[in-house]
This record gives C-alpha cells, structure tokens and sequence, in this order.
C-alpha cells in the first residue's frame, strides 16, 4: 500500500510471530534463551523504504495505457499496484509520477539464481518500449 512505512510493517510482523507464541529475536538466540522458550524465531531488517504508487487516473497513465492497447491489442492488461523492492517513492517526493512497464514472463523467478527472461518477452518488450517513446504524448 502506497505510504506503508517499512519500521511499522516490521513491527506488525513481529507481533504477529510473538502472537503465535514465538520468542523474537534479531540476532541469534543464546543457548539460555534456547533452553527457556520452546519457540524461538529470529527477524532481522536490513532497512526498507515507503511503498508509493501512481494513480492510474492521471492523464499520463490514461495517456500510457491507450499507447500500450494501440501497440499491443485491446487484451493489455492494466494491473493494480504490484510489490517488489524499488525505490519509486523518490519520484513521488519530488512530485513525478511513475509507472512501471514490465516485459517479463510470469515465470522469471526474479531475483533467483534461475532467474530469466524468455526471448519472446524481450522482443515484445521492444516492441512495447519503441511505442512508448514514438507514441506518447502527454
């Protein structure tokens, strides 16, 4: 959700695990703290930021959707806000929407040492990109 702050979702988590009657940590439990609770789980954070997103009823957005269903058929589908780790609120801070376009299979295993894109997904993905920058006009 746009505006989640990282810290707070971290401390929902951690009171969820709590809540399932786990001991938490965020370092490796002590053999003491081992012997005394049956239920150990350690939770570490290495930072974050805010999650953000772009309405897609801004005149940009509708300008890029009609872009992509000119170039690709009337089927594009227009997906709701989609997770993952980048860093787009620096955008909104200075007050520039963004829209990610994605161009990989579904399948891509991202971030895995299998990870991969189809050669099909890349030529597509010119194709989509040269008719974002020939097309929109916004």
């Amino acid at each position: 959700m746009k505006g989640e702050d990282p810290q707070k979702k971290l401390e929902q988590i951690v009171g969820f695990i709590r809540s399932q009657g786990y001991y938490v940590v965020d370092r490796e439990p002590t053999m003491d703290e081992r012997r005394t609770h049956a239920l150990v789980a350690k939770v570490t954070s290495e930072g974050g930021y805010r999650a953000s997103s772009t309405s897609m009823e801004l005149p940009v957005s509708k300008a890029l959707i009609a872009v992509m269903r000119k170039a690709m058929g009337d089927d594009t589908v227009v997906e709701p806000p989609l997770g993952g780790s980048v860093p787009m609120y620096i955008f909104e801070d200075l007050g520039l929407p963004w829209i990610g376009v994605p161009i990989v299979n579904y399948d891509n295993h991202q971030h895995a040492a299998d990870e991969n894109l189809r050669l099909g997904n890349l030529f597509d993905g010119i194709d989509t990109y040269a008719a974002l920058l020939a097309d929109l006009d916004w």
